[in-house]
């Protein structure tokens, strides 16, 4: 059943509109493998209503349900996974009849940032050795680059290194400085003058150097000079009725 409840005005829808771009631009969203249960709470009606969580990313999410509010409308969103719970204060940002609530997340209580944050980065860490185990996405190439970021101690570190391997979805390089698995990167390419943000997807120390994989945490990006295949590609299925026959 639709709620129907009326709708704000053109000027604050406006400003919702301009809130839902600005979050496009700056959060990249995913379709979770195994995504939270999600539960959305509304204080003025006194409703909750459990939703199904379509896409996340770390400025908010779009859930599938027929429970639908206006523009500008605040809700409390709680997702679940497991053992591990993330509440956040919300506003819609884009309901869509028969589909669901796009939701801009607006605060969140005590570690739960970091809890959304873990859950995407090891969701863009998994997608990144799943496509590298594609041969064929693979190039290797030396590319110079430059690194940056946080050593262990919190210090800030750049160096100066190049590729081993790359791919659509980021790429492997040569790091004296110890990171970890999940840690934040950036990456400039000296050669295009073009900065990306990676996370640290896997290391792997050989000698006093470590082979680092980098996933770039926004997918399929232009990043090095190679033209790649896109996110969904694959190989074509062979008919194995027709071969067998």
């Amino acid at each position: 059943m639709v709620n129907s409840i009326a709708y704000v005005s053109a000027e604050s829808k406006n400003r919702d509109h301009q809130r839902k771009d600005s979050d496009r631009r700056t959060n990249s969203r995913y379709r979770l493998s195994s995504p939270p249960e999600a539960e959305i709470f509304h204080a003025e009606s006194g409703t909750t209503v459990q939703a199904r969580l379509r896409d996340v990313s770390r400025g908010g999410c779009f859930v599938e349900t027929d429970f639908l509010l206006p523009l500008g409308t605040e809700v409390t969103v709680t997702l679940t996974k497991g053992n591990d719970r993330m509440k956040a204060q919300a506003q819609v940002v884009r309901p869509v009849p028969t589909q669901g609530l796009g939701m801009a997340f607006i605060s969140m209580e005590g570690e739960a940032f970091q809890l959304l944050d873990s859950w995407l980065s090891i969701f863009v860490a998994t997608t990144w050795v799943a496509a590298h185990r594609r041969r064929s996405q693979r190039i290797s190439m030396q590319i110079k680059v430059r690194v940056s970021g946080y050593n262990p101690e919190g210090a800030r570190f750049t160096e100066n290194t190049h590729t081993v391997q790359i791919s659509a979805f980021g790429g492997s390089v040569i790091l004296k400085t110890p990171v970890n698995r999940g840690q934040r990167l950036v990456v400039f390419n000296l050669q295009t003058k073009v900065t990306v943000e990676c996370m640290v997807a896997y290391h792997e120390t050989k000698s006093t150097e470590c082979i680092v994989g980098l996933a770039f945490t926004v997918l399929n990006q232009s990043f090095w000079p190679v033209e790649f295949p896109s996110a969904d590609w694959s190989y074509p299925k062979q008919d194995t009725e027709r071969s067998e026959s």
